[in-house]
């Protein structure tokens, strides 16, 4: 689907390409999963409350709120009209897919966006007069045969209400969810015998989006969800048997990765509920075959996994994030960590369009590799904005989290956190620095603790990995990819990140590569500068001289490029300069919606790209 990407050995950066992207290691993780199921005690999230996000990204999350309660959702008939089948909007058919997303993002933050959510009250006053007799949402069936055009729609739509009724009934204890969403698990269960089957797979609708492999295993999360608030086991075998189904299915190619990514998302909810290591193997395989065959430079995937395909889709990357901060939380594997900070800071948050929803954006491809965004294709207003919504939460819920043991500083984005941890509640403000990141904390009182703050994995023994200033009288000791700070903490307590600021390359196999400042990718984006480049999208990637020694100010850094492949550094009429910010950066280049990433890069003496740029 991509190439594999590895970085330049001659890098100084002190970061090396983190594991999901490396070729060849797949079958070597997965054996050290199956090897190595080490006593790691899961932390228990904090509440949504509990952590909130600041700077840009409490900005990026209170306008995605906003779109929430715009037109079109801003009417609860509206959003209603999935389960009443009344004003027939578009995508009405796939029953209880806005209307489930909708509540279950306003489950975690109508506390804390009221205005945004002030119509769920409403739409959760609607969903029982609507509900049939077997616990489904949508049109009448003639179950046991299936049609595919009606029952699909109905399997995928039902699965994620399902989910979000268990979260409003989780958020809230509202037993009149938990009555809907026990009828409709009780609806999974009644049809068992006629939709899990093998056989389903093959003849109701194959890979394609709106078929059997997309559409069914959409309940998973669902109905593990439902068995953990009622305890109630019939649920949980449920999901295990459509899980079983799910887990069956080992090729990817032509699938739509929302859809697969929601099962596999299931799978370790499977795990989290029964501690089934068989549930964690699945997971972790299915987490493996994305990161080597589908995974994007930018840290996403695309919508449909095929090669030609040219658009990506909102859903999917917060599904892919999420994944990752789940399979964290479960196993305590740094990879997945890098995994979610590569998606969050490039693709998902460059997901988000500039009236805060989400939804498809054209890929341009060159050779059938992805190499920039091309623009805005359409907003997904019926499911990618709230999905987007419901992966921030989980950000903030996994950027700071506490244990018996100490805090864990997982995610460097701007938030401040009030967690339990040793012995009371710590808070703790981390922000972003022009170099790293700042973290302050505060516990409850003088205690003995440790803090383990996540960083960029290294490559190589010359490798740098940064440094971290610590209060006088706490030791620092590196622990796999992490500072882990040490000692009596009390009163407020400063700690300063440095990352190493270098440029840094990922080439692939074909020569090609991506530059990148830490887990930040550089992007051509469209401004006068690279107007040579950006309004019309050439089908060559550009050739780009870079150093790591290349400063790099107010976050842009300007390179020598050229459209020739054997352009000659000695022939300064064959080069541009071409301007590179981070792909996440704000402003007027981010309001273009066009940003170019993959290159042909050339190592280069500082002094010679300096020459080509000064003529």
């Amino acid at each position: 689907m991509h190439a594999n990407y590895s970085s330049q050995p001659r890098t100084l950066s002190g970061f090396r390409l983190a594991a999901f992207s490396l070729p060849g290691l797949t079958a070597a993780l997965i054996g050290f999963t199956l090897a190595n199921a080490y006593a790691w005690e899961a932390p228990t999230l904090p509440a949504p409350e509990a952590v909130r996000l600041a700077g840009p990204w409490a900005t990026a999350q209170t306008l995605n709120a906003e779109r929430m309660a715009a037109a079109p959702l801003d009417k609860a008939e509206f959003i209603l009209d999935d389960v009443a089948l009344k004003q027939h909007r578009k995508f009405a058919e796939y029953s209880g897919d806005i209307s489930g997303r909708w509540i279950g993002a306003a489950a975690f933050l109508a506390p804390q966006f009221p205005k945004a959510f002030a119509a769920f009250p409403v739409v959760m006053a609607g969903f029982p007069l609507y509900q049939k007799a077997d616990g489904h949402f949508g049109a009448d069936q003639q179950l046991p045969k299936i049609e595919r055009g009606r029952d699909m729609p109905i399997l995928w739509g039902n699965g994620r209400l399902l989910i979000g009724l268990v979260e409003v009934y989780d958020r809230s204890g509202d037993t009149n969810a938990l009555a809907l969403a026990k009828r409709l698990g009780d609806y999974f269960i009644t049809t068992d015998s006629v939709y899990d089957k093998a056989e389903n797979i093959r003849s109701v609708g194959g890979s394609y989006a709106d078929g059997f492999v997309t559409c069914y295993f959409s309940c998973i999360e669902g109905m593990v969800g439902l068995g953990r608030v009622t305890k109630e086991q019939r649920y949980v075998e449920e999901a295990k048997r459509i899980a079983g189904l799910a887990a069956s299915v080992t090729n990817f190619d032509s699938l739509h990765s929302h859809g697969r990514l929601c099962a596999v998302r299931g799978f370790a909810d499977l795990y989290a509920l029964t501690g089934e290591q068989r549930w964690r193997d699945f997971a972790e395989r299915d987490w493996h075959i994305f990161a080597s065959r589908y995974l994007l430079p930018t840290g996403g995937v695309k919508e449909m996994l095929e090669d030609k395909y040219e658009r990506d889709e909102g859903c999917a990357e917060a599904d892919w994030l999420r994944l990752n901060l789940s399979l964290w939380r479960l196993t305590g594997q740094d990879r997945y960590l890098d995994a979610a900070e590569r998606a969050l800071k490039n693709h998902f948050i460059y997901q988000q369009f500039p009236n805060g929803g989400a939804g498809h954006r054209v890929l341009h491809q060159v050779n059938n590799q992805t190499v920039a965004f091309k623009g805005l294709s359409e907003e997904a207003w019926w499911c990618c904005g709230e999905h987007w919504a419901r992966a921030m939460v989980d950000v903030a819920r996994t950027a700071v989290v506490g244990s018996r043991r100490g805090l864990f500083i997982n995610l460097a984005v701007d938030c401040e956190a009030t967690v339990p941890g040793p012995d009371g509640l710590w808070k703790t403000v981390v922000r972003e620095t022009e170099d790293g990141f700042r973290i302050r904390l505060e516990p409850a009182k003088p205690f003995k603790a440790e803090v383990r703050i996540h960083r960029m994995p290294l490559q190589g023994e010359a490798a740098q990995p940064g440094s971290i200033d610590v209060p006088k009288g706490l030791k620092v000791r590196a622990e796999g990819d992490a500072w882990v700070v040490s000692g009596v903490w009390s009163a407020t307590q400063d700690l300063q990140v440095h990352l190493p600021s270098a440029l840094r390359v990922e080439t692939a196999s074909d020569g090609s590569g991506i530059l990148l400042r830490g887990y930040d990718l550089l992007a051509a984006h469209r401004v006068p500068a690279n107007a040579w480049l950006t309004d019309k999208l050439p089908a060559v990637r550009p050739v780009v001289l870079w150093s790591e020694r290349l400063p790099m100010t107010g976050g842009r850094v300007v390179v020598p490029a050229s459209l020739a492949a054997d352009a000659d550094p000695g022939k300064p009429e064959q080069w541009r300069p071409l301007e590179l910010a981070l792909l996440r950066v704000q402003g007027a280049a981010r309001e273009s919606q066009t940003a170019w990433f993959s290159f042909q890069p050339r190592a280069a003496k500082p002094e010679v790209i300096a020459s080509l740029l000064s003529k």
